[in-house]
C-alpha cells in the first residue's frame, strides 16, 4: 500500500514491554550486546544518554525503544555488520499491532489510542550502523519520535516503509539506503511542523523513493532516487494542512521506470522523477532528472499537478522549480497541468515542456 490517503490511527492495547537483565547500568554507559543476546533486554536496561552496542551479527529480534536519549548502534549497515531479521514469534506491542512487524520502532511513551494523537513524545534517540531486513511492516519506524536521528542504516525488503516518520519533528535521515521496500523508502508524514533533513541517502527499487506527506517544513538534499515508481513525492491527501515549505535541492533522480500497480490507495505509478501533488511553497532547485519514463499521473522529469481529483487536496501554490537539469523524462522532462497559483519555472536546462516554453 502506498497511502496517497491518510494512514489509519492508533487503535490498539497499549505498550507491553518486557524487562529482562542484561547488564549493570549506570550514566552514560555502553552495554554491549553478542550474538544470541537480547537487544531488547539492553535497551530496557538502558537508561537516557546510554548507547546499546549491538556487536556484528545476525539477530532475528524486533526492538522498541520508548525511553529518551538511547542510541542503538550497530557494527555496520552491511550483511558482515550487524544484521536485524524478522523474529519467529514479533513481540506484541502497539507499533507492532498497529503499524505491523518492525525491526526498530521509537515510539511515543503515550498515545491516544483512540485517535493516535501523541501525548508524550520520546525524544533524542539515534538509531545507526545496522541492517534491516525483511519486516512485514517497517524496517525503522518512528512515532511520536522527536529529534529522531536516522544515519547509516539500510532498510531492504520491508513490507511497508523503510526508513520512517510519524506524528514527529526534527528529524534526520542521513547516509542510510531503502531498497525493495513496498511502499515508500524514506517517509515524512503526519507532521505539520515536521522540520527534517533528507540528506546524501540512497533509495532504489522501492515504490516510492522518497514521500513526504501531510508534512511541512522539510529539506530533501543530495539524495539518489533511482529505480523507484516514483522518485520524490510531496503530496497533499486532503488532511488539514495540505503538504509543502518544503526545498528540494541538489538530488539525483534517474530512471524511476519502475511499474506499481493501482491498489485502494492510490493509482498505478512509473516513470516519476519528482512529482509536487498539491503541494504548496515549495522550491525545487539544482536538481539532475533524467530518464524517468511513463505514461501514469506521476510520469515525467519534474511535475506540479492539483491533488483535487485524486485525494481531495489542494491545486500547487507558490511552488518555484529553478536551475534543474532535466532530459529524456516522458512525457515531458518539466509538466505543470496549469492549476493553482505562484507556479514558476526558471531557468531550467531541459528538453521539453508541457506547456512548452519552460527550458532554457
Amino acid at each position: 500500500m502506498r497511502r496517497f490517503v491518510a494512514a489509519p490511527c492508533a487503535t490498539a492495547l497499549g505498550l507491553a514491554l518486557s524487562a529482562v537483565c542484561a547488564a549493570s547500568a549506570s550514566a552514560s554507559a555502553t552495554i554491549v550486546v553478542w550474538p544470541g543476546q537480547s537487544i531488547q533486554a539492553a535497551v530496557n536496561r538502558a537508561n537516557p544518554g546510554d548507547t546499546v552496542l549491538v556487536k556484528r551479527g545476525v539477530y532475528h529480534q524486533s526492538v522498541l525503544i520508548s525511553k529518551n536519549r538511547i542510541t542503538l548502534r550497530g557494527a555496520g549497515d552491511f550483511l558482515g555488520g550487524t544484521v536485524l531479521k524478522p523474529p519467529a514469534s514479533v513481540p506484541e506491542n502497539l507499533c507492532n499491532t498497529v503499524f505491523g512487524p518492525t525491526g526498530v520502532c521509537i515510539f511515543a511513551k503515550k498515545v491516544d489510542t483512540e485517535t493516535g494523537a501523541v501525548i508524550k513524545a520520546v525524544h533524542d534517540d539515534t538509531v545507526t550502523a545496522m541492517y534491516v531486513t525483511g519486516f512485514q511492516g517497517n524496517g525503522v519506524f518512528g512515532y511520536g519520535a522527536d529529534d529522531l536521528r536516522v544515519t547509516h542504516v539500510k532498510a531492504v525488503d520491508d513490507g511497508e516503509y523503510g526508513i520512517s516518520r510519524f506524528a514527529s519533528s526534527e528529524t534526520l535521515f542521513a547516509d542510510d539506503v531503502a531498497a525493495g521496500n513496498d511502499e515508500a523508502g524514506f517517509y515524512v508524514g503526519d507532521s505539520p511542523d515536521a522540520d527534517t533533513v533528507v540528506r546524501h541517502n540512497r533509495a532504489f527499487g522501492n515504490a516510492l523513493g522518497i514521500f513526504i506527506r501531510h508534512a511541512r517544513h522539510v529539506t530533501i538534499t543530495g539524495n539518489r532516487a533511482t529505480g523507484n515508481c516514483q522518485g520524490i513525492l510531496v503530496l497533499d491527501d486532503g488532511q488539514p494542512g495540505g503538504a509543502g515549505d518544503a526545498v528540494i535541492r541538489h538530488n539525483k533522480v534517474f530512471s524511476n521506470n519502475k511499474f506499481c500497480p493501482a491498489n485502494e490507495e492510490a493509482p498505478p505509478l512509473q516513470g516519476g522523477g519528482i512529482l509536487l501533488l498539491g503541494a504548496t511553497h515549495t522550491r525545487v532547485a539544482a536538481n539532475h532528472v533524467a530518464g524517468n519514463v511513463g505514461q501514469q499521473v506521476n510520469s515525467g522529469g519534474i511535475v506540479v499537478a492539483s491533488a483535487q481529483s485524486l485525494t481531495g487536496g489542494s491545486d500547487p501554490s507558490h511552488i518555484t522549480i529553478i536551475h534543474n537539469s532535466a532530459f529524456g523524462d516522458q512525457p515531458a522532462d518539466l509538466i505543470w497541468d496549469g492549476t493553482g497559483t505562484g507556479v514558476s519555472f526558471t531557468h531550467n536546462h531541459c528538453g521539453t515542456s508541457l506547456p512548452i516554453g519552460f527550458c532554457s
